[in-house]
C-alpha cells in the first residue's frame, strides 16, 4: 500500500489559509490540525483503495501522478465519507484535497447540490487551497471561469492540479465533462467528491424500471447518467466517472440511507465507509434531542420549546389576524438572546453578519411570502412598542422570553457571562431592531445579504441541505409532510454545528410530534453509524425507520429487493435444512452455545422456556444456523446479525433464548414459521428480541435446528436491501 506525504506544499499552505480565515471563518491551529489528522487517516484508505482496485504506482508519496492507458484493476471504488450534519465536512474535504494533490492526484471534482447559494459557498471555501487552479462551474455572464484558459490549465494539471466545483445541474455537468475531455484529464489520477451524494445523484427511475412497468424510462435519470455512468447509447461515456477512468468516487453525506439501500452491484453502493467524527464543541442531535422524552407531560429542557399542535393552522389563519403564539415567542426570545450575546462583548457588538432566526415552515413559496410579511409587520409593532423601553407594554412583550432565557442562566455563567436584567437588555434590542432584516431564501431569491444585527431568514428546501447559517440562535420549525423522509428531515438540522458557547442562547421552537420525530432519527442515525462499515463487506445494512416516516425516496430504490422487518414480527426461513452434508457440525455447536447460556432444552412449560442471554450469544447462534441458499423466507443471516447489533443498546445488550423440540413431525415447508400463536404472544411479552430454536430428535443429539427471531413490539421498523 502506498505511503502518503503529509508535509507537502499544498497542505502546508492550505493549513495556513484555514488558520488565517482565508475564504471562511478562521480555524484555530488545534482545530486545523485535528481536521488534517482525520484527513490523513481517510486519505490513506482512499489511496490504499486506489492502489488495490485502480492502478499501482500512480498515487502516494512516490506516485507518478499519471494514469496509465489501461482499464482499472477492478471497479473503481466508491467510498462513503459519513459525517454529521453541520460537522465540518467541507473542511475535511479541503484538507483531503490538499493532501491528495501532494500525493499524485491531479484532478479533483467537487459536486454540490443544485443550489446556487451552496455551490458558490463551496467553491469560495475550496479557493482556500494553496497551489491548484480552482474553478466554479457556474457561469459568470455567458462564460465559465475556465473559458479561454484550456492551454494554461493543461500545464496546471501536470504541475499542481485542477479543482472544479460544480452543482449537480445537467448543463453545468455537460460543460465539466467537455472540459475534462479538452484537458486530457483521463491521463491523470482523479478524486471525485460528491457532496450530499444522496441528493440528485441516485437514479430516480430505478423503482419504475425494476418493477418492469411498461412505461418505465429506458435509462437512468439524467444526473445519475452525468455523474456515475451514462447508460444512454447516444451519450456513451458522457459521465464524470467515465471521463476520469482512474478515479476514486467519494460520497459525502450525513444521511446515506438511499446509498446503503442500493444493491451490492450498484456503483452507488459504498465499497468502503469512513466515519468522519466531529471535533470538540460540536452539538448535534444528541445534544438537541437526546434527553427529550416524548411521553413526559412537563415542558422539555432547553434548547427545545414546544409550540401548540395547532401552530401550522394558526399560521395560515394569520393572514387575517395576529401571528401565532409560537412565532411571537420565538422572535422575542431571539431578540433577547442576541442582545445578551452582544452585551457579553462588553461593547454591545454583534458579529459581522448579525445573529440569525430561521423560520422553516413549508416548501411552498407563498407560505414564505406569508411568514415574511408576518415577521415584517410584527417587528414594526415591536419597534413601536420599544420607543419607550421602560413602558409596561415593552416589558410585557418580552417577559415570557426573559423567563425562558433564565432557564439557562447557569449555563450562561459557566461560559463566563452574566445574565443581564430585562431593563438592561431592552435598549440593546431596541437599537438592534433599527437594522433588523427579514430575508426570504428560495428559488426565486438571490444569495442572502445579511444585516449587521438581527436577521430573520425565511425559507424551505434551499435551507434544508448543506447551507451553513452562521450565528443561528433560534429555529422556528413547523414543516411537516404527511409522510416525512428521514434523510430530508435530518438535513433540516441547520441548528446543529460547532456552537457549544451559543447553546445557552439557542432554542428550537417546534411541535411535540416533530420533536419526537427528530428524537427517533437521532437514535436511528446513531445505530446506523455503528454498523455502516458493514456495507463495505457487502452485508445488508438495516436502517431503523422512525414511526410516521420513510427512510428515503422510494423512486431511487429497487423495491423488489427491499425487505422490511416490522416490530413484533417473526423472521424465519421457509425451508428446513436437514441434509447432514449441509448441517455439518452446527448441531453440536448450537447445542453447546445453548447449554453454556443455561437455556433449558426439555422444559415443558412454555413460560419457563425463556432464558435471558446476551444478544451476542443470540447473534453467534443465528450466524451458524444452516439456511438453504436462495431460501424464500424472511430469514437473512447477515441482516439478522446486523439487526441484533442495532437493537443491542436499545435492549441493554440482552435478549431471550427459547428452545423446544418439534411437537409433531414437521412438514417440509413452514409458511407461517414453527411457533404457535400463544408462543408468539409470550415472546412478544418479553419486550426484547427472542431467538427461538426448535429441534428434531433428542435434546442430547438434535438432528437439526429451525430458527425464528421474534422482534419485540417496541422495536423500530428495519429495512434493508437483500440484493
Amino acid at each position: 500500500m502506498p505511503t502518503i506525504r503529509t508535509d507537502g506544499q499544498c497542505l502546508l499552505g492550505t493549513r495556513r489559509n484555514l488558520i488565517a480565515g482565508i475564504r471562511g471563518k478562521p480555524l484555530t491551529a488545534q482545530a486545523a490540525d485535528a481536521v488534517i489528522r482525520q484527513a490523513s487517516s481517510f486519505l490513506q484508505k482512499v489511496l490504499d483503495a486506489y492502489e488495490a482496485d485502480v492502478a499501482a504506482g500512480e498515487v502516494g508519496a512516490t506516485g507518478s501522478g499519471r494514469a496509465v492507458n489501461a482499464p482499472p484493476i477492478a471497479r473503481c471504488p466508491t467510498i462513503l465519507l459519513y459525517g454529521r450534519v453541520q460537522s465540518g465536512k467541507t473542511a475535511g474535504m479541503i484538507a483531503t484535497t490538499a493532501m491528495a494533490l501532494d500525493n499524485g492526484v491531479r484532478v479533483v471534482i467537487v459536486l454540490t447540490a443544485n443550489n446556487v447559494t451552496l455551490a458558490k459557498q463551496t467553491a469560495n471555501r475550496f479557493k482556500s487551497l494553496s497551489g491548484p487552479s480552482v474553478f466554479s462551474a457556474l457561469k459568470e455572464d455567458e462564460d465559465y471561469e475556465w473559458t479561454g484558459r484550456v492551454d494554461e490549465l493543461r500545464d496546471d494539471l501536470q504541475q499542481s492540479g485542477v479543482v472544479i466545483v460544480a452543482p449537480k445541474d445537467s448543463r453545468h455537468l455537460r460543460a465539466v465533462i467537455q472540459l475534462l475531455q479538452d484537458l486530457g484529464a483521463a491521463d491523470y489520477p482523479a478524486l471525485i467528491f460528491d457532496d450530499e451524494a444522496d441528493a440528485a445523484t441516485p437514479d430516480t427511475t430505478l423503482a419504475a424500471r425494476a418493477s418492469g412497468r411498461a412505461n418505465a424510462p429506458q435509462y437512468a435519470s439524467t444526473i445519475n447518467r452525468r455523474v456515475v455512468e451514462n447508460t444512454d447509447p447516444e451519450e456513451a461515456g458522457e459521465s464524470i466517472r467515465e471521463r476520469l477512468p482512474h478515479n476514486i468516487y467519494v460520497q459525502v453525506t450525513a444521511t446515506p440511507f438511499v446509498l446503503l439501500l442500493q444493491g451490492s452491484e450498484s456503483p452507488l453502493r459504498p465499497t468502503l465507509t469512513h466515519l468522519l467524527e466531529p471535533g470538540t464543541g460540536y452539538c448535534g442531535g444528541d445534544i438537541f434531542f437526546g434527553a427529550f422524552d416524548p411521553d413526559a407531560a412537563e415542558s422539555p429542557a432547553p434548547p427545545l420549546v414546544m409550540v401548540p399542535d395547532t401552530e401550522a393552522q394558526s399560521l395560515l389563519a394569520a393572514r387575517r389576524g395576529p401571528p401565532p403564539i409560537g412565532i411571537v415567542n420565538s422572535v422575542a426570545f431571539f431578540l433577547l438572546s442576541g442582545a445578551s450575546l452582544a452585551a457579553l462583548t462588553g461593547v454591545g457588538r454583534f458579529p459581522p453578519h448579525g445573529y440569525k432566526h430561521l423560520s422553516h415552515t413549508s416548501v411552498l413559496q407563498d407560505q414564505h411570502d406569508l411568514v415574511h410579511g408576518l415577521l415584517a409587520h410584527h417587528l414594526h409593532t415591536l419597534r413601536q412598542t420599544l420607543r419607550d423601553v421602560r413602558s409596561p407594554e415593552a416589558r410585557a412583550a418580552f417577559q415570557d422570553a426573559y423567563l425562558e432565557l433564565q432557564r439557562t442562566e447557569r449555563d450562561i455563567a459557566r461560559i463566563g457571562g452574566r445574565m443581564l436584567a430585562l431593563d438592561e437588555l431592552l435598549p440593546i434590542v431596541a437599537q438592534g431592531l433599527e437594522q433588523a432584516e427579514v430575508i426570504k431564501v428560495n428559488a426565486n431569491t438571490g444569495e442572502p445579504e445579511y444585516g449587521p444585527t438581527f436577521n430573520f431568514v425565511v425559507g424551505g428546501n434551499i435551507l434544508g441541505r448543506g447551507v451553513t447559517i452562521d450565528d443561528l440562535l433560534v429555529t422556528y420549525y413547523i414543516r411537516e409532510a404527511q409522510i416525512s423522509q428521514m434523510d430530508t428531515v435530518w438535513q433540516h438540522g441547520r441548528m446543529f454545528g460547532y456552537r457549544e458557547e451559543l447553546m445557552p442562547f439557542t432554542r428550537v421552537y417546534l411541535r411535540r410530534r416533530l420533536a419526537t420525530r427528530f428524537k427517533g432519527i437521532t437514535e436511528s442515525e446513531r445505530d446506523l453509524r455503528e454498523i455502516a462499515e458493514a456495507a463495505a463487506r457487502g452485508e445488508p445494512v438495516p436502517i431503523s425507520v422512525v414511526a410516521g416516516t420513510r427512510a428515503t425516496r422510494p423512486n431511487a430504490l429497487d423495491s423488489t429487493a427491499i425487505r422490511v422487518y416490522r416490530p413484533g414480527s417473526q423472521i424465519y426461513p421457509r425451508l428446513l435444512v436437514s441434509d447432514p452434508a449441509q448441517v455439518g457440525s452446527t448441531n453440536e455447536q448450537i447445542r453447546a452455545l445453548l447449554v453454556s447460556a443455561n437455556a433449558p432444552l426439555d422444559e415443558g412449560d412454555r413460560r419457563r422456556r425463556f432464558q435471558r442471554a446476551p444478544l451476542n450469544v443470540l447473534k453467534s447462534i443465528a450466524d451458524i444456523v444452516p439456511i438453504s441458499e436462495g431460501d424464500s423466507g424472511t430469514w437473512d443471516t447477515d441482516a439478522v446479525s446486523a439487526i441484533l447489533d442495532v437493537l443491542s443498546e436499545r435492549y441493554g445488550g440482552h435478549g431471550y433464548l427459547y428452545v423446544r423440540a418439534f411437537e409433531e413431525d414437521p412438514p417440509s415447508r413452514f409458511p407461517h414459521g414453527a411457533l404457535s400463536g400463544p408462543e408468539v404472544e409470550l415472546a412478544r411479552g418479553q419486550n426484547a428480541p427472542v431467538l427461538a430454536l426448535i429441534y428434531r430428535g433428542e435434546s442430547s443429539r438434535p438432528h437439526y435446528w429451525y430458527p425464528t427471531l421474534c422482534l419485540p413490539p417496541g422495536a423500530p421498523v428495519q429495512i434493508f436491501n437483500a440484493a
